[in-house]
């Protein structure tokens, strides 16, 4: 296996605090020494900045920025400089880089977009002094718990993730533990997103902490936050908690509830390097809670016990061996889809790792493509509910996929035209029906010509890595 471990805030950092103007020598040639370049300057933008979206087998509007001729290309010839300098469509979309940042891609193209730039000394930050914010956790054994059982459910709504809204998500928040919640939404090829909330201790004192992060195109993220406030009213209860490190100067979540309804919402300074901005934005509703209950009885939850020790101090991540600890954020990247998450763990030195978490399972699940169905995006549906038969056809009603089994999906990762093999990580334990289709006409949604399989049960056990034989995707849905 080929491991390629890199600590990713090196690429942050490294161009906050970058030379901002080239300078020429008597002959006029650039002095490479402060000259722009790809490797020193505009290398460590587009990773923190662009990667996300535009890596990996299937980039956002086709679009790769992954080496140094790619990008160049896009900023010569394309509409990159346009774009990470419009306010109205911004590039990335959850609002505009800091100025210097985006004035060094001019720099570079006015520098004739040199690649390889000469060693500098260290650069000096603003932030080089940053002292850790000072969090006050609130007492769980005053206030703060019922958030664990407040989150219990399968929640349904619209969500705005890096300057996009996506009309449909779903989060399946349930107990892992007598003090423990935990939730993810699994993207497929680009990656995931997941939050676990448990009691602990923060500076000697009980609270709650939170685990928020995932994978995105082969970059590995996982941050800590404190519960530091609780709100109530007559109309809702309001929970904030702010990075463990930088406090909400640097990154923070509240999470409101109503009744039913839930409002959890992210904010992110990209390390301290500018103002928060909405990172995030979940609107849901409780679909259903028999989940949530059922596991809860299997793990004795609530009760108001330490789930497990955090380490006090937090372990020094890697990232901060050049530079400002600003965020208790762990990090590693990996340069092969083969890497396995438990691995890209120990790389970032992350204090809690998936396979230290409790009651979660894993499944993979090899994918055989007919002819008909290679080069089509893949579809992977976990749900409570079947949506096809046992023939493989789509269960319809009125000409649509029937609403019940749509809304007892639980997973939904979608999958590039290529890949042969999905592994579901941070799996609630239960039954499930799995559903894969080949989406023919690329809507993303169930339809007439998208090719599927039998109906297929499967059941994850507690603390283990179930894996499938192949399922061959090969029934064309002629109509519904």
């Amino acid at each position: 296996m080929k491991r390629g471990f890199r600590p990713l805030i090196a690429y942050l950092c490294a161009a906050a605090g970058s030379t901002l103007h080239g300078q020429t020598d008597s002959a006029g040639a650039i002095d490479l020494r402060d000259a722009v370049s790809y490797t020193n300057d505009i290398r460590p933008v587009v990773k923190n900045f662009c990667l996300t979206c535009h890596a990996g087998a299937e980039p956002e509007a086709e679009l790769l920025l992954t080496s140094y001729a790619l990008v160049r290309e896009e900023t010569e010839l394309g509409e990159l400089l346009q774009r990470i300098n419009d306010a109205h469509e911004p590039m990335p979309e959850d609002g505009l880089m800091p100025l210097q940042m985006r004035r060094l891609f001019q720099q570079w193209a006015d520098g004739d977009f040199v690649n390889i730039g000469a060693e500098r000394p260290a650069p000096v930050r603003e932030y080089d002094n940053f002292e850790p914010a000072e969090i006050v956790p609130l007492n769980v054994n005053q206030e703060g718990f019922d958030l664990l059982e407040k989150l219990q459910g399968h929640w349904i709504g619209p969500m705005r993730l890096m300057g996009r809204r996506y009309d449909w998500m779903t989060f399946d928040y349930r107990a892992i533990a007598p003090s423990h919640v935990h939730g993810i939404f699994e993207g497929g090829t680009i990656g995931n997103l997941f939050t676990s909330f448990f009691v602990t201790d923060f500076q000697g004192q009980p609270t709650i902490m939170a685990r928020n992060g995932g994978l995105l195109n082969g970059i590995y993220r996982t941050s800590y936050f404190v519960l530091t406030r609780v709100k109530r009213d007559w109309r809702k209860t309001t929970y904030e908690l702010v990075d463990a490190r930088g406090g909400k100067d640097v990154m923070s979540m509240t999470l409101e509830f109503a009744g039913d309804r839930m409002t959890f919402t992210a904010y992110t300074s990209r390390m301290g390097l500018r103002e928060p901005t909405l990172h995030m934005r979940f609107e849901g509703t409780r679909n259903r809670s028999e989940l949530a209950e059922q596991a809860a009885n299997a793990v004795g939850f609530p009760r108001l016990v330490q789930d497990f020790p955090m380490p006090d101090p937090f372990p020094v991540p890697t990232w901060i061996e050049e530079f400002p600890w600003t965020s208790a954020t762990y990090l590693a990247e990996s340069d092969s889809v083969d890497d396995p998450i438990e691995a890209l763990g120990e790389a970032a030195k992350d204090p809690r790792r998936i396979d230290q978490m409790p009651y979660l399972g894993q499944l993979t699940v090899p994918i055989r493509r007919s002819v008909d169905a290679q080069g089509h995006e893949l579809q992977l549906y976990l749900s409570l509910k079947p949506i096809v038969d046992h023939r493989g056809q789509f269960l319809s009603e009125y000409g649509y996929p029937k609403e019940e089994g749509l809304d007892s999906i639980v997973s939904f990762p979608r999958l590039h035209g290529k890949a042969d093999k999905f592994t579901f990580t941070y799996l609630h334990p239960g039954r499930y029906f799995l559903t894969i289709f080949a989406d023919v006409d690329g809507d993303g949604i169930p339809s007439a010509g998208d090719i599927t399989h039998p109906a297929m049960e499967v059941e994850i056990t507690p603390e283990t890595h179930h894996r499938l034989p192949a399922v061959s995707v090969a029934v064309i849905n002629w109509e519904l």
